[in-house]
């Protein structure tokens, strides 16, 4: 069996649950090639089919004429070509739009090889006009055709192409013939059943991380801090924006009791100055071993996301034995239970702050669960081997349906 995989990038989120199937596919004996846009070859088996110039001229093109994910033909070109050439028997794509390529060309060519496709939805942008989310904005057209987008100038400057976007893709889409679903949280399956996509197979497989590396530790990271006395909150600014929840942090920081101090993970040094002084603004860290530690010396993590699948950083702290608290927003709680952490309605600034100092106060008591509960449910291996489990499936039945054995 040979599989390739398509992300924007080898690095963040998505490119590193690339790399780990690569890497389970490899031990399993499985060829495996992982294309993307952006970025430097992370292996021998990677393959960029987009240089940097073509990137900068593809979004240049997307905001101007607003057909945004329409562009890209010469990279698609170099992406079917490498196809034509490998062969493979399933591809694997996971988020395609950064201005990767060209959605009508890219799905032409995989319904005339009828190869079998996994499309993991790792947010809502698939199905949509424009937006990789849409829950911020309190917008419902994605269910009937977008159009007058009130995110459209988040995408281009002159050109509202919502609509237009939105039925190139339910064309570019429709009549795959294996084309199977794969979505981290039940929340985007819903949202699957709602959209244009509803008669695809669609199926959950939850994200997964490395128990190795984030677990409860010991580390001098309070000692670092001056902080042995306060509880620590935790939060992890991903983004500074309101959708991801940064005013909500500023506006808990200010409710929170005085024996706690929230610390902020990922602002960038020429944000800190803007910053509350009681708050302990953090750069942002590519080791996850540092990582590890603050979510093991923190008391509780709040996630306050306004728009999210299936947040990482709700795994993590698990894993670390530390409980979470966040809004009922997307998939964010589907982590959570009374042993774990609390999930509170959205904007209940209230609720966010007296779950987060009670939480504060038992950790102890929830970080045996949480542990467990990131063992039970979300080991890397239970994520490899259901993805490779789909692959063989996939596969096995393409193969019966051309009349040829495995």
């Amino acid at each position: 069996m040979k599989v390739v995989q398509l992300n924007s990038a080898c690095h963040g989120s998505t490119g590193m649950l690339m790399g780990i199937l690569s890497q389970a596919m490899t031990e399993k004996g499985i060829e495996n090639r992982m294309l993307y846009t952006f970025g430097k070859d992370p292996a021998e088996n990677g393959f960029r089919y987009s240089s940097d110039a073509e990137i900068k001229l593809n979004a240049l093109c997307s905001r101007i004429t607003g057909r945004y994910g329409f562009v890209s033909e010469r990279p698609t070109q170099h992406l079917i070509q490498f196809l034509k050439e490998y062969q493979p028997d399933l591809v694997q794509i996971h988020t395609i739009h950064g201005h990767d390529l060209n959605l009508t060309e890219f799905f032409r060519y995989l319904k005339d090889t009828e190869v079998p496709v996994v499309y993991t939805f790792h947010d809502c942008w698939q199905f949509t006009g424009y937006c990789p989310y849409y829950t911020w904005a309190r917008c419902e057209k994605w269910k009937t055709g977008c159009g007058n987008c009130p995110l459209a100038k988040r995408y281009s400057w002159f050109l509202d192409r919502s609509a237009e976007n939105y039925r190139k893709k339910q064309e570019a889409l429709s009549g795959l013939r294996a084309l199977q679903i794969v979505t981290p949280s039940r929340w985007m399956k819903q949202q699957v059943g709602e959209s244009f996509l509803r008669e695809v197979p669609c199926t959950v497989i939850p994200n997964g991380i490395d128990l190795n590396v984030f677990f409860p530790s010991e580390s001098n990271v309070r000692n670092e801090l001056h902080l042995n006395n306060q509880k620590i909150v935790l939060g992890i600014a991903l983004s500074l924006s309101e959708a991801k929840g940064f005013h909500d942090y500023l506006e808990l920081s200010r409710r929170l009791p005085d024996n706690h101090v929230l610390v902020l993970v990922g602002v960038p040094e020429e944000k800190r100055n803007d910053l509350p002084a009681d708050i302990i603004a953090l750069p942002r860290t590519s080791s996850r071993e540092e990582l590890r530690d603050l979510y093991s010396a923190a008391d509780v993590t709040v996630v306050p996301t306004h728009e999210d699948n299936f947040p990482t950083v709700i795994l993590e702290s698990l894993a670390c034995g530390t409980p979470v608290v966040t809004y009922q927003v997307g998939g964010a709680p589907e982590a959570l239970d009374e042993k774990t952490g609390r999930a509170v309605a959205e904007n209940d600034l209230a609720a966010l702050t007296e779950a987060a100092a009670e939480l504060s106060e038992k950790k102890k008591e929830y970080t045996a669960f949480c542990r467990k509960k990131a063992e039970d449910r979300y080991s890397m291996k239970q994520f490899t081997d259901s993805y490779l489990s789909l692959y063989e499936q996939m596969v096995s039945c393409a193969y019966q349906q051309h009349g040829t054995a495995c």
